[in-house]
Parts: C-alpha cells; sequence; structure tokens
C-alpha cells in the first residue's frame, strides 16, 4: 500500500492491508471496506492508495472474485474497483484497466464451463460498473468546472 504524508486512517488500511492476505472470507471483508470507505469527491482525507492491495486480490482469482454460494461474480468486486477508480482522476484509467481485466477473464470463464449460467449477469455488473467511472469521471469535471467559474 503506497502511502502518502497527508492519509488518513492509517490503522483501516493496516487492517485492509492484512485482510487481503488471508483467505476469502477476509478478502471479502476488505473489499467490503474499500468500497464503503471510498467516497469519491466528497471526501475531505487524502486515503491511501489501496490499488495495489484490490489488485493482488483480484489476480488470486483471475479478476473474477466470485461467491461462494452461487460461483457469480460478486458485485462487491466491481464496485470496490469503481469506488477507487472514481476517487482520483488518476485513478480512473486504472478502474477501466481492471474491469477490462474482468470482463475478459468472465468471457473466457463463459467459453470453458458449460455450467457457466452467469455469464450475461455477471458482465452487466461490470459494464454498469464502466458507466458510473465515466458518468462519475463526467460529473466531476462539471462540478470542478462550476467551482472554477
Amino acid at each position: 500500500m503506497t502511502e502518502s504524508d497527508e492519509a488518513k486512517f492509517t490503522e483501516l488500511f493496516e487492517v485492509i492491508e492484512a485482510y487481503s492476505r488471508r483467505g476469502y472470507y477476509h478478502q471479502d471483508k476488505a473489499l467490503q471496506i474499500i468500497a464503503g470507505t471510498y467516497v469519491f469527491m466528497f471526501e475531505k482525507e487524502d486515503m491511501p492508495d489501496v490499488r495495489p492491495i484490490v489488485d493482488d486480490i483480484l489476480e488470486q482469482y483471475d479478476y473474477v472474485f466470485a461467491t461462494i454460494e452461487r460461483g457469480n461474480l460478486d458485485p462487491l468486486s466491481v464496485d470496490a474497483v469503481v469506488r477507487v477508480a472514481l476517487y482520483k482522476d488518476e485513478y480512473t484509467g486504472w478502474g477501466i484497466n481492471r474491469l477490462g481485466r474482468i470482463l475478459e477473464s468472465l468471457h473466457r470463464r463463459s467459453g470453458g464451463d458449460e455450467n457457466y449460467a452467469d455469464f450475461v449477469e455477471d458482465a452487466a455488473i461490470v459494464i454498469r460498473g464502466l458507466e458510473n467511472i465515466v458518468a462519475g469521471s463526467a460529473l466531476e469535471e462539471i462540478v470542478e468546472g462550476a467551482n472554477g467559474a
């Protein structure tokens, strides 16, 4: 985890980092905390950069962090990527790239697993995430433009 001198809540992110190194349930909780902690545009504190943590978790699952119950894509993993991507302008490209990797992995999975019936629904979750990043990025530009005028 990269941490600036201005970062707040370092203890929270130490917990997130520790959870990300454990098993599925702890990683799920880490993604929940990340998704709930990053509030785009309106956060006053400089939060630590958790992109490497999200990357580490997603890479372990070939970018499809699936639910235990059904084996479909956990929407929380997409939400965590979207929230982090919208947190700072320079994170936007990272978020789009990660959601693209999730889509690619879903596509590979659909070709190799005839029992994977949730492909369309899972892909729709990722596409909505991409739409949220694009819309959020546009909204931020509008707000910044209004503040600068």
